[in-house]
This record gives C-alpha cells, sequence and structure tokens, in this order.
C-alpha cells in the first residue's frame, strides 16, 4: 500500500472492516489511499466476519473497481470489479485438515476464488507447486511475487519495556505453536543436547504455554529454563533477534516464513527446517536439519551453537539474503500484474 500510494495515477480503497490490525495505514496520503474501517472490539470469528461481510459488501456495492484483490481467501461477492487478482500464501489447511475445524468451508471457499479469479499472487515457488497440486487452475494464471521485509523498529531505548530482562544467552523460538511448527520437537532437543544446562529458551509470540506444552517441558525439566513473551511488542522482537543466540525454526510447513528473514536482517544466526518453502526463502543463509529426524535436529541444534566459523558465515550470508526482500519490488510487481490483467 506504501508503494501504490507513491505512483500517481493510482488509486486504492483499502477496506479493513473490524480489525486488529497494527500497521500504521493512517499514515499513507489519503488523497492516494481511501480507508475503510470500523470501530468495536469484537474478537476474531463468525460475529466479526458477518459484520465485516455485511458491511464491506454494503459500502463497495455502489462502486466498480479495475481490481479487486482479497489478500486471503475470503471474496466478498457484491464486489463489482473487471479483474481479481487473488494472493495464494499456503495449503496448510490441505495438508493439516486435522489442525482446523472450518476446514471444508475454507477449502470451499478457496476453491470458488480460485476458480474465478484472472491471476494469482503465489509467495514463493513453493506454494504455487502447492497450489497445482491441490486445484485445477491454470498454471499460467499463477505468477511468484515475494513478500517484502518489514525492519523491525530498534531495540527499546527505554529498558523498563523489556522487563522481565531477556536472559544472557538463549535460543530463541518465534511465532505460532500450531502442532506442524514442531515445538515439541524442539523442547526434546533442548533438553537431549544438554543445552538447556547453559542456555534458555525464550519464547516469543503465540500466547501462552498450552497446558500440554507446560506439562511437555516439566516431564523434560526444562520448564524452569523458558521464558515466553505471549504477545510482544515490536521492539522486545527486534532486541530479541539481535541478541539470540540463534534462532531455531523448526516449522515443518511454511509458505513464505517470515521470522528466519527477520532474524537474518538482524545478523542472528538461524536454524531451519530443510522443508517446504524454506530452502527457497532463506537460501544458503542458515544452517539446515530434516524436521522428520529428531537426531537431525539435535545435530545441527549442537553445530549452529558451537561452530563459530559457520556462525560467522551465517551471519554475514543471513543479512545479504534478507537484504534482497523488499517491499518496493513487491509492490512493483503487484502492480505490474494489475495492469497486465487489464
Amino acid at each position: 500500500m506504501r508503494y501504490l500510494a507513491s505512483v500517481p495515477g493510482v488509486q486504492a480503497d483499502l477496506f479493513l472492516g473490524v480489525h486488529g490490525c497494527v500497521f500504521p495505514f493512517e499514515e499513507l496520503p489519503q488523497e492516494r489511499i481511501c480507508i475503510t474501517r470500523l470501530g468495536g472490539s469484537l474478537r476474531p470469528g463468525v460475529a466479526r466476519y458477518i459484520v465485516n461481510e455485511l458491511f464491506g459488501n454494503v459500502r463497495l456495492v455502489a462502486k466498480r473497481v479495475d481490481v479487486y484483490h482479497p489478500t486471503l481467501y475470503r471474496r466478498m461477492p457484491l464486489v463489482r470489479a473487471r479483474r481479481i487478482v487473488v494472493t495464494h500464501h499456503d495449503c496448510v489447511h490441505e495438508r493439516f485438515p486435522s489442525l482446523f475445524r472450518n476446514v471444508k468451508q475454507i477449502l470451499r471457499a478457496k476453491r470458488r476464488l480460485y476458480a474465478r479469479a484472472d491471476a494469482i499472487i503465489c509467495v514463493s515457488e513453493s506454494s504455487r507447486k502447492d497450489l497445482l497440486e491441490f486445484y485445477d487452475v491454470d498454471a499460467a494464471k499463477t505468477r511468484v511475487i515475494y513478500h517484502g521485509l518489514h525492519r523491525l523498529p530498534a531495540s527499546a531505548t527505554n529498558p523498563a519495556r523489556l522487563r522481565p530482562p531477556l536472559p544472557k544467552e538463549y535460543l530463541l523460538f518465534v511465532g505460532s505453536r500450531a502442532p506442524y511448527k514442531n515445538f515439541d520437537n524442539l523442547l526434546r532437543a533442548f533438553r537431549a543436547t544438554g543445552l538447556h544446562k547453559s542456555m534458555q529458551l525464550l519464547v516469543v509470540g503465540g500466547g501462552p504455554l498450552t497446558r500440554t506444552e507446560r506439562e511437555l517441558a516439566q516431564k523434560l525439566e526444562v520448564v524452569g529454563r523458558l521464558v515466553v513473551f505471549p504477545r510482544p511488542a515490536d521492539e522486545l522482537l527486534a532486541e530479541a533477534y539481535t541478541a539470540a543466540n540463534l534462532l531455531v525454526y523448526p516449522s515443518r510447513y511454511e509458505g513464505f516464513g517470515f521470522p528466519p528473514l527477520e532474524a537474518m536482517a538482524a545478523g542472528c544466526p538461524t536454524l531451519v527446517s530443510n522443508t517446504s518453502s524454506l530452502p527457497e526463502i532463506c537460501r544458503d543463509a542458515p544452517f539446515y536439519f530434516d524436521p522428520k529426524d529428531q537426531g537431525s535436529l539435535e545435530a545441527m541444534l549442537l553445530e549452529a551453537t558451537h561452530d563459530e566459523k559457520a556462525r560467522r558465515l551465517a551471519r554475514e550470508r543471513g543479512t545479504q539474503v534478507a537484504a534482497q526482500y523488499s517491499w518496493q519490488t513487491c509492490g512493483e510487481q503487484t502492480l505490474a500484474l494489475y495492469r497486465e490483467c487489464q
């Protein structure tokens, strides 16, 4: 949206509805970007979905736009558009259907949307292959456009914002801990390698530990070595990346994967699964392991924390790779696709 706002002759309507977004859209030039949002504090769920669906359709029914771009898998059917461009992020619902209560509705919505789309943006070549595997779409209307990388704010200048303080020596885990994110096996490897004796495991984001996670940590006798920031501010996340010994990203599946790139941009060595989109996005910068092999995780965890020469190379290469992901480039390629569709 920042890029579109900078292009003469481009007018964008951004419908947010009731939302929890923290991005500073109010900073965008209002003469180029028309933002529609609703007040209220409805939590994510059916009620918020219905309000947004009704209000969005009523708000936009009188307009006719050149390109309508739903950035997830829901589409407001009353929006009148010459062309529809959609974003395909991943096939997590298709690969792990048991994790989602409403998976049938989601898959049905995706099938309808992809069938109607004039073009489909895939956030990686890996996500494009998944799309073509699960959906009967014409490969010619797909386009890989990588996300950009948002630079996190500088570390907080007020140390009081980082209370309780960060550990001195720690491994870092960032984001959701859904089962396919493989957090449980990281806990097991943390114990099996003996790293729990000299380091702590900092868990950032994803909400508080679940009862099952806490019980596993207690069974492994590492619960006292965990430090959890359930919902961190960006400043704390930036500080966590900068000071970590290693980011461990053991996910079995990603369509893109922001945390490794954020860590690499901050000069933090990363240990990443060698699966799905991660080797494509992270390239030759991280340490890699096989998420299907617990021994591989343990061996590479030790190497990534003890091999100083390899760690230095990972830092240097990581900053180079992360610098190649630009929202300017993403915006240029997206606008080019909009114009191509017309």
